[in-house]
């Protein structure tokens, strides 16, 4: 009987395509008549639209994307800025699929569809980051949610629907998926400098790699979506947090400066030909450096057999410290952090009542709910 036993790696195989036939069929069948009706192709968002004018553009001069968009702000005229990813990556698969040469129908077509196979996607980075952090069947729950899940993700991500939105949830997750997998193999593994001054290839190549991967994905969501500073902030935020508790538990934490560093150095790159402004950029250096900072204070307490309550005391003073030079140095820089902090979690005026998706979570109305 053993012979004729399927193993459960063909199962979850055969489990993930059908939940990746699910997602596309929830996101094309149900919209497909609105879509292709008649001779036209009809985009399910007003950003649809937008974003297809630029791709119709890119596709026949790829891979030069126009700096100016006559019908942004008409009459006038206005930049189509440099966080267009989205649209180059769009116009990148029309023109390999039209062989060099999309014609209109091709380009609405892919155009279309282009936000479906996305989401589909997305269910494996998903799948992945449910079997590391627990096993494979979490990941198999995980990936089947995703597929089915209702609301905003699912509308953003419909046929038709051509916006960044569901690019970026694509290229977040499968960044925090190789962060996940960084992490883990290098805890494991008990990475330290010395493996990395010793080139000990058995134990740094895996979580060095794993590293470079997520921090190639954590750049391509800088330049897809405006909005992608933040998840810097939060990856930095855990990492502080990481660092507080492994040196409380007097553990080693230097694979977490390691890690950090290529992470947030290898997007840093990826984004400095697109820096529209120093505050994005800053927010980077910042990331990379704090961690490697943090590694260093861990190990000069500890060597100095300090009592490991004075670590996060040590943290607080130093960080109101550099805080004070920061605004003293550059309060302008500062500023345009902050401000950038405050459009998320406290949006006013036309950027709240416009955007759905920067309305307050506790209050989308203007009230608390």
């Amino acid at each position: 009987m053993d012979k004729y036993k399927i193993s459960p790696k063909v199962i979850v195989g055969i489990l993930i395509a059908a939940f990746f036939g699910i997602s596309l069929l929830f996101r094309v069948s149900l919209p497909y008549d609105q879509v292709f009706s008649g001779e036209w192709i009809k985009f399910t968002s007003i950003d649809g639209y937008y974003y297809m004018h630029l791709v119709d553009n890119l596709a026949y001069n790829f891979p030069d994307m126009t700096s100016l968009d006559l019908f942004r702000i008409y009459p006038g005229v206005s930049g189509v800025g440099s966080i267009r990813f989205f649209a180059w990556f769009l116009a990148s698969v029309t023109w390999v699929i039209g062989l060099g040469s999309p014609t209109q129908h091709v380009v609405d077509v892919v155009g279309a569809y282009f936000p479906a196979i996305l989401a589909a996607l997305t269910i494996i980075p998903v799948y992945f980051i449910g079997k590391t952090l627990f096993n494979r069947w979490v990941g198999v729950l995980a990936a089947f949610l995703v597929a089915v899940l209702p609301g905003e993700y699912l509308g953003r991500s419909i046929l038709g629907f051509t916006d960044h939105h569901v690019a970026e949830t694509l290229f977040s997750t499968t960044a925090i998926l190789f962060l996940i997998l960084a992490i883990k193999t290098a805890g494991q593994r008990k990475m330290t400098y010395r493996h990395l001054i010793r080139h000990d290839w058995a134990i740094i190549t895996r979580p060095l790699v794993f590293s470079l991967l997520g921090g190639i994905f954590l750049g391509i969501f800088l330049i897809t979506w405006a909005g992608a500073p933040i998840f810097v902030f939060i990856i930095t935020l855990y990492f502080i947090i990481q660092f507080v508790i492994d040196h409380l538990r007097r553990q080693s934490s230097e694979y977490l400066g390691t890690i950090s560093f290529v992470l947030f150095l290898v997007p840093l790159i990826i984004y400095l030909p697109f820096a529209a402004g120093k505050d994005t950029t800053v927010a980077l250096v910042i990331a990379m450096l704090v961690p490697l900072a943090l590694s260093g204070v861990s190990l000069l307490l500890s060597s100095r057999g300090l009592k490991t309550f004075y670590y996060p005391l040590t943290l607080v003073g130093i960080a109101i410290v550099l805080m004070v030079i920061f605004n003293a140095v550059a309060p302008d820089v500062l500023s345009a952090i902050l401000n950038k902090f405050s459009l998320v979690f406290w949006p006013s005026g036309a950027t709240a009542t416009t955007t759905l998706e920067m309305q307050p979570f506790l209050s989308p109305q203007g009230s608390f709910s």
